[in-house]
């Protein structure tokens, strides 16, 4: 090729395959972690496996109000002929650790969460009993066990409670809180430079600069911190060679991952590959893929440190947002199972044909007639609007014909695009 107004032909690669590259490239990074205090760790993924260091609960206890006593002193009774018992004492939950005692024929009441008395192995609820002075009558047999939890039902002591790898819920907090630990270590989030390419963006900016003409970023960056990461925009890169590097080196020094947008395709004034190279080996490892749109999305690594090239044009950004940064996502939060995104199957309201290459399906989720339609979104690559509309995608391979009625599974932007599914 040798044209003054193209300056490269990308090659299409494989999405899967590039993706697998890309992974490859940075799976071996090590993970940084941290302490955080359990009222900040909802939604954060676990660094280690944890082991409970404690029983839970720590002492047999009754899950009742009632009265404790020994369970075979109730053989035969009925409401004709009751078990009488004398009562001999309260024990209430504060009580632990507790040295009382019952003999055959005794009772001690005992509120929800008290300690169980030596010489007892039930309880019995309140209603159950008849109540004379300091007397009770029990009016049906008690098995053993009744009413009680015992030592360690809940939790062992040295059982494994939470995984590595897993997301902490409210409950999984809970738990960590429940066997005494203030604080939780997990998986830092990852750092995400985001860098948009063009000079068409500084003179918007500069006419008005009330407007955010860099408005592509802040979807990028917004779609990033939602998955986990920790998004900081790094400005516009001019265009230039010299600037586009010394742009993008300036963002890999603090930045795990760093995303460029625009600046990657054909044009003469694409630098953003050129300058990737310049940067350090390996360099741009995948530039273009086949997947419409999307088609000019790629990557590269410098210093160990992947740099993602999305496309100018916003439907062909989420496309590569979605194929290279989601997944990179994942990775770094220390996430090992693809359940990452909100996946549902719906039903196809037209059918679909994705052509020669991968076909990133833009779809609109919707409850009709007792079922989730996924309903086709029309609109340029280029048309922001197209996106709003939409609440999800599916990944069509090429060559494909989906009729009508077909399922498909979709998966949503993220968690936010459940509350807008009617």
């Amino acid at each position: 090729m040798n044209r003054p107004d193209i300056r490269r032909l990308p090659k299409r690669a494989n999405p899967q395959e590039a993706l697998n590259k890309l992974l490859d490239e940075v799976r071996s990074k090590t993970l940084s972690s941290e302490n955080i205090a359990l009222a900040e760790a909802l939604g954060r993924v676990s660094a280690k496996d944890v082991y409970s260091n404690v029983n839970i609960p720590s002492y047999d206890k009754t899950f009742i109000d009632g009265y404790a006593i020994n369970p075979k002193d109730t053989a035969g009774a009925s409401a004709t002929k009751p078990a009488a018992f004398k009562v001999v004492g309260k024990l209430f939950p504060v009580d632990y650790p507790t040295d009382a005692e019952v003999a055959s024929g005794e009772a001690i009441y005992v509120a929800c969460g008290a300690p169980i008395p030596k010489g007892a192995a039930s309880t019995v609820k309140v209603e159950e009993t008849r109540l004379y002075g300091d007397r009770i009558e029990v009016v049906r047999e008690i098995k053993p066990g009744e009413g009680i939890i015992p030592l360690g039902d809940d939790v062992k002591q040295n059982a494994l409670i939470l995984k590595q790898g897993q997301v902490l819920r409210p409950q999984d907090i809970g738990l960590l809180a429940s066997i005494g630990l203030p604080a939780a270590e997990v998986f830092k989030k990852p750092s995400i430079a985001i860098l948009s390419g063009g000079d068409e963006l500084i003179r918007q900016s500069k006419k008005d600069p009330s407007k955010i003409a860099n408005n592509y970023a802040l979807v990028v960056a917004g779609l990033a911190s939602e998955l986990g990461a920790v998004a900081e925009l790094k400005g516009i890169m001019p265009d230039a060679l010299d600037q586009v590097q010394a742009k993008i080196s300036e963002a890999l020094l603090d930045a795990d991952i760093v995303v460029t947008i625009g600046g990657t395709s054909v044009g003469v004034k694409d630098f953003v590959p050129d300058a990737i190279n310049n940067l350090g080996q390996p360099g741009v490892v995948v530039q273009g893929v086949s997947l419409r749109p999307g088609a000019v999305s790629g990557f590269g690594v410098v210093k160990g440190k992947p740099v993602v090239m999305l496309p100018g044009h916003i439907g062909s950004c989420i496309a590569g947002f979605y194929l290279f940064v989601a997944p990179l996502i994942r990775l770094y939060c220390g996430l090992t199972g693809d359940g990452f995104l909100p996946c549902l199957p719906a039903e196809l309201t037209e059918a679909v044909d994705s052509g020669p290459q991968f076909r990133f399906l833009l779809l609109h989720l919707k409850r009709a007639e007792g079922k989730l339609l996924a309903e086709q979104v029309e609109g340029g690559s280029s048309a922001l609007t197209t996106i709003v509309k939409s609440n999800g995608y599916s990944m069509i391979p090429p060559h494909t014909n989906l009729a009508k009625g077909t399922r498909v599974d979709v998966h949503l932007f993220g968690k936010l695009e459940l509350a807008q599914i009617t």
